[in-house]
């Protein structure tokens, strides 16, 4: 049988150039197209419990929330280990699943779990929260700088850049370092207060309930010194002075109590980019995303945006990408080499046309590999890669052992057409041993649990794949 598979396609060389064509045209079009990225993509089936109580030790958190919580989580099936922890004033509870587990449905039933000791935990306590957690997949973070501006100044700016950037495909999220939102300063005046004849209390319930969605942002200087968010009202600070309140009987526009600015409130995360204030723009790629088309994307972008306004720097400052093009590189210049190194010794040992049919197999091994992973829905990235390059010295073997014994064979008088059939008959089934033998060798990594497992899998994956093709 597997004779006259043979036979067929020695006798039929034309159909063998067409196929070969075929077969590295769909492989070069499935490599580019295929995701690449620094680890694989996986789900984290994990849920974190998160909580705290202000002034509360690690003890006391200990005895009256964390263990509460754990007794009640650690009765559900799912659950399969519980990492807990705690620091003075919070507490951290990471539940990691059983395989095959919805981390959403779950989530769900810890929530169920954790309301039903919530009358068990202090009253004061804020209430813990539940998420399923997500793993994070930086791409490349922009940093603003300026000479001109201020950080203040460059909010807007990095404001648009998001919106900008977030029209590009594959881009899952932006998050703004050194951003806070925008709020009114009321700064009261106690004088003009005293003059008519005001009462405090009923100044600050009047300014209390202007922004009647979202409440006073912020509170400093005592009693007359204000923050307030309105998203739902003014605009800016000339209509929001002019905003008519009434304080017992009177009416009274708010500018004539107090003054009016709209700034910036201190921003939760501070940034800097050598040695000056600046923002950053931290980009993630979607789980689908090609990471190099992304970021090319982005460079494309920048320069045209940074000529709207030239006195704003933007500035590339880590492109997950760069590290991605280096690990294809160090792949690629390895199967170069070997092709060079085969060429050459079997061009010295046998003959040149042998060594040049052995120096094909690599890259062609390699392109059918490539139209598995796409299609299979797989990621080129460092741990596949990893199991490319130990694939090629095995792929190198096979190609060799095959060879030689053809020409061993038409050393003994068969025509080159005869022996290709007799050399391969002969060897198939050492060589489909010894690659059996091998994949055998890696497929308990496929067995591996957890986190580790779903980054080492695609080892294993990646080397069957170019072994078999």
């Amino acid at each position: 049988m597997f004779e006259k598979f043979l036979r067929f396609f020695v006798e039929n060389s034309r159909m063998n150039y067409t196929l070969f064509v075929l077969v590295f045209a769909i492989g070069i079009w499935s490599y580019n197209n295929t995701p690449k990225e620094i680890f694989p993509s996986f789900e984290l089936d994990m849920i974190s419990i998160k909580g705290s109580y202000r002034g509360a030790s690690v003890d006391i958190l200990d005895k009256m929330a964390v263990n509460e919580i754990e007794d009640n989580v650690k009765n559900i099936d799912s659950v399969d280990t519980i990492t807990t922890v705690i620091s003075p004033g919070s507490f951290s509870i990471i539940l990691e699943l059983k395989k095959g587990k919805d981390k959403y449905n779950e989530a769900n039933k810890i929530k169920d779990a954790i309301a039903l000791v919530k009358g068990n935990l202090p009253s004061d306590m804020d209430e813990p929260t539940v998420n399923a957690m997500e793993r994070s997949r930086s791409l490349i973070d922009v940093s603003l700088t300026s000479e001109k501006y201020t950080t203040d100044e460059l909010k807007p700016f990095a404001d648009k850049l998001k919106s900008r950037l977030l029209g590009i495909s594959g881009i899952n999220d932006i998050t703004i370092f050194g951003d806070s939102d925008k709020y009114f300063e009321v700064l009261l005046d106690d004088k003009k207060i005293e003059a008519m004849n005001l009462n405090k209390n009923e100044v600050f319930s009047a300014i209390s309930t202007l922004s009647y969605i979202f409440p006073i942002g912020k509170i400093e200087g005592g009693d007359k010194h204000y923050y307030l968010s309105t998203f739902n009202g003014a605009k800016n600070a000339q209509d929001f002075a002019n905003t008519l309140i009434k304080i017992g009987d009177t009416n009274l526009y708010l500018k004539d109590i107090a003054f009016i600015s709209k700034k910036y409130e201190d921003s939760s995360t501070l940034y800097s980019f050598n040695g000056k204030n600046a923002l950053s723009l931290a980009v993630e790629q979607s789980d689908t995303a090609d990471a190099i088309k992304v970021a090319k994307e982005i460079t494309k972008i920048l320069p045209e945006i940074n000529k709207i306004n030239k006195d704003i720097t933007l500035t590339i400052a880590d492109d997950n990408s760069e590290r991605i093009l280096d690990r294809l590189n160090i792949v690629v210049s390895n199967i170069l080499l070997g092709i060079i190194l085969i060429t050459i010794l079997v061009m010295i040992l046998i003959n040149f046309r042998m060594s040049f049919i052995i120096a094909i197999g690599i890259p062609t091994s390699f392109v059918i590999a490539a139209i598995y992973i796409y299609f299979s829905g797989y990621t080129i990235n460092m741990i596949s890669l990893v199991g490319v390059l130990i694939a090629i010295g095995i792929v190198v073997d096979d190609a060799i052992v095959v060879s030689e014994n053809i020409q061993q064979h038409i050393e003994e008088g068969y025509e080159p057409k005869e022996a290709a059939i007799i050399g391969a008959k002969e060897m198939v089934k050492p060589v489909t041993v010894a690659s059996i033998t091998t994949l055998f060798s890696f497929l308990p990594i496929l067995m591996i649990s957890g986190t580790m497992g779903e980054v080492m899998k695609l080892i294993p994956i990646a080397l069957s794949a170019l072994v078999v093709a």
